[in-house]
């Protein structure tokens, strides 16, 4: 029982320590606002975009049947 104080001061002592260290940190995250679109993440006129079309070349699907419980149990056999 001796022990045991001590060891709980310690926890409690370094998560006042952590919560301290970890709020700092979290207000300075917390100067920048929230956009709605990315144009302020670009530079003027370093992006122009030309054509406005999605382009698909490397499309494939590829469908394989499941066999049915009735062939599996004959497939066993």
């Amino acid at each position: 029982m001796e022990f045991a104080y001590p060891i709980i001061i310690a926890i409690v002592v370094g998560l006042i320590i952590a919560f301290v260290l970890t709020s700092g940190l979290r207000a300075e995250l917390k100067s920048v606002h929230q956009a709605t679109q990315a144009n302020i993440y670009i530079k003027q006129g370093s992006f122009n975009l030309s054509n406005e079309q999605d382009l698909y070349i490397c499309t494939r699907v590829e469908k394989t049947a499941k066999p049915k419980p009735q062939q599996q149990q004959q497939a066993q056999r």
